[in-house]
C-alpha cells in the first residue's frame, strides 16, 4: 500500500516537472517564443554553479566578458565606459552576483550531472541547465504543498491544491522558467511550514523549521517577514524553549550568509539590495496595493483568480472551529504574511516586477495564499461552488499557458513606461492579456491590426 503511494507521488512529481520544463522548448522550436532568458536578474544565477564547479569560487570573473557581450550595461552597450551591469557587483577587482546565491547553490547537482554528460559553458547549455533546475525546484515545491495538504485534506484534494499552486500561478509561466530567487524562497518556506506543522508531534521539528525559514531568509530579503513573525507564533505555543529551538535552527544559514558575505562581498554594503533599502519606496500605497490585486497586467486576482477562494477559505476559518489551535493559528499566520508582504511591496517602485510576467513580486507568498485554500476545500462551500472554482481555475491555467507561449518582452517594450508613471499598468485596452489575445487573432487572420 505504501509502495503504491510512493509510486503515485513519483508519477505526480514527474508530471509536474515535465509540464513545467518541456512546453517552452516546444513553443521555442515552433518559433513562437525565442526569449531564452526571461530577465537579466537571473543571469548571475546561470553562471554561479559553473564558477563553483569549475573555479571553486563565487567570483564570476572568468565569465564576465561572456555576460557583458550579450547583456551589457544599457548606458555602455559598447563596453567603452567600463560600467558594470546592474545584475553584478564589482568588489575590489572581482565580479559577484548582485543577488542572493541560494538558487545557484541548489542547482549545482543539475549542473554537475550536465557537465558529466558533456555540457559546455555556452548560452545554449546554461539556458537548458538553468531551466531544468528551476522546473525541478517548483516541482519539488508542488510535492511539498501536496504533503502539507494531506495533513488536512484527502489525497485527491491535496493533489488539487498542489496543482493549483504549480499551474494556476506565476510559478508555471515565470518562476519555473528561470533561476529566480523566488523559487528557492518558496521551497524553503514550504519546508519550514511542513516541520512547523509537525512540531506538535515532536518539538525538535522546530529546529528544522528554523533551519529552513533561515534558508528562506538568506534566499531573498522578503524572507525576513515570515521568519520574524514566527517568533511570537511559536512562543504562544512552546514558550522560550520553542523559540530557542527555532532560533538555533536558523543559526546555520545566517552564519553561512555572514561568512560568504564577509569573505567575498567584504560587507553588506556590496549586496545588491543594500543601495535600494532607503530610496526605492516611491509608489503611493493605494496605487501599488490595488495594483497588486487588480492591475489588468499585474494583478493577482486577474492572473490567478483562484485566489478569490483563499479569501473564502480565510472567512470560513474565522467562522468555524474545525481545526486545532495550532492549525488555525498557522492559517492566520499565512494570512498575516500575505497581507503584510503585499502592503510593504506595494510601496516599492517596482511592485509590478519590472520586465516579467504577471505578479512576480507576489510570488514569494504563493505558499501562503495556497495554504488558505485548505479551509475552503474542507468546507461545504467548496461542494456548492465547485463549478465556479473550476471556471476560474481554467482561466488561471490558461493565462499561464499564454505566458509560456508569449512572454517575450514585446509587450513590455511597447507599453512599459517605468515606475514614474504607472498608469500604463491600469490600461485594459493595452493590457498584456489583451495584447496576447490580439497576437493570436492576428496569427489566425481573424483580425487585421498593427501590433507594436
Amino acid at each position: 500500500m505504501r509502495m503504491n503511494i510512493y509510486i503515485k507521488d513519483l508519477l505526480l512529481f514527474l508530471m509536474f516537472f515535465s509540464v513545467l520544463f518541456f512546453p517552452w522548448f516546444i513553443v521555442n522550436g515552433l518559433k513562437v517564443n525565442d526569449l531564452e532568458i526571461q530577465s537579466e536578474d537571473t543571469i548571475p544565477a546561470l553562471f554561479l554553479p559553473v564558477a563553483l564547479l569549475k573555479d571553486k569560487t563565487i567570483y564570476l570573473d572568468n565569465y564576465y566578458q561572456m555576460m557583458l557581450e550579450r547583456y551589457p550595461h544599457p548606458d555602455d552597450k559598447k563596453a567603452t565606459l567600463g560600467l558594470t551591469p546592474y545584475y553584478l557587483r564589482k568588489v575590489d577587482k572581482h565580479y559577484l552576483s548582485a543577488f542572493p546565491i541560494m538558487a545557484s547553490l541548489l542547482s549545482i547537482p543539475v549542473y554537475f550531472i550536465g557537465f558529466l554528460l558533456g555540457a559546455d559553458v555556452s548560452w545554449e547549455s546554461l539556458v537548458f541547465l538553468s531551466r531544468f533546475s528551476a522546473a525541478l525546484i517548483i516541482a519539488l515545491c508542488g510535492m511539498l504543498m501536496k504533503k502539507i495538504g494531506e495533513y488536512f485534506l484527502s489525497n485527491k484534494k491535496a493533489a488539487l491544491l498542489s496543482f493549483v499552486f504549480v499551474f494556476a500561478t506565476v510559478n508555471f509561466a515565470s518562476i519555473s522558467q528561470a533561476l529566480w530567487q523566488h523559487g528557492v524562497l518558496e521551497l524553503f518556506s514550504l519546508l519550514g511550514v511542513y516541520f512547523l506543522l509537525n512540531s506538535n508531534k515532536n518539538e525538535r521539528n522546530l529546529i528544522l523549521s528554523g533551519l529552513f525559514f533561515g534558508f528562506a531568509l538568506i534566499s531573498r530579503p522578503t524572507g525576513i517577514l515570515p521568519y520574524i513573525l514566527l517568533y511570537p507564533f511559536i512562543f504562544s505555543f512552546y514558550k522560550l524553549k520553542g523559540i530557542s529551538r527555532y532560533f538555533i535552527g536558523s543559526l546555520l544559514p545566517i552564519a553561512f550568509f555572514l561568512f560568504y558575505n564577509q569573505v567575498f562581498y567584504m560587507g553588506i554594503s556590496n549586496q545588491g539590495y543594500s543601495n535600494q533599502v532607503l530610496d526605492s519606496w516611491k509608489t503611493p500605497f493605494y496605487l501599488g496595493f490595488l495594483g497588486m490585486f487588480l492591475s489588468p497586467s499585474k494583478g493577482i486576482l486577474v492572473y490567478s483568480p483562484v485566489f478569490i477562494f483563499s479569501l473564502v477559505g480565510f472567512y470560513r476559518l474565522l467562522k468555524e472551529n474545525t481545526y486545532s489551535k495550532l492549525e488555525k493559528n498557522l492559517f492566520i499566520f499565512a494570512a498575516i504574511v500575505a497581507f503584510l508582504h503585499i502592503s510593504i511591496v506595494s510601496m516599492w517602485k517596482h511592485w509590478y516586477g519590472g520586465w516579467s510576467f504577471g505578479y512576480r513580486m507576489a510570488s514569494d507568498i504563493l505558499p501562503y495564499l495556497s495554504l488558505l485554500l485548505i479551509p475552503y476545500f474542507s468546507s461545504e462551500i467548496y461542494e456548492k461552488s465547485k463549478k465556479y472554482f473550476y471556471a476560474v481555475l481554467i482561466w488561471s491555467v490558461g493565462i499561464e499557458l499564454m505566458g509560456i507561449a508569449f512572454f517575450d518582452s514585446v509587450w513590455h517594450a511597447a507599453y512599459d513606461r517605468g515606475y514614474k508613471n504607472q498608469w500604463w499598468l491600469w490600461s485594459l485596452q493595452n493590457s498584456e492579456i489583451v495584447f496576447n489575445i490580439k497576437r493570436v487573432l492576428v496569427k489566425l487572420k481573424l483580425i487585421n491590426v498593427v501590433l507594436p
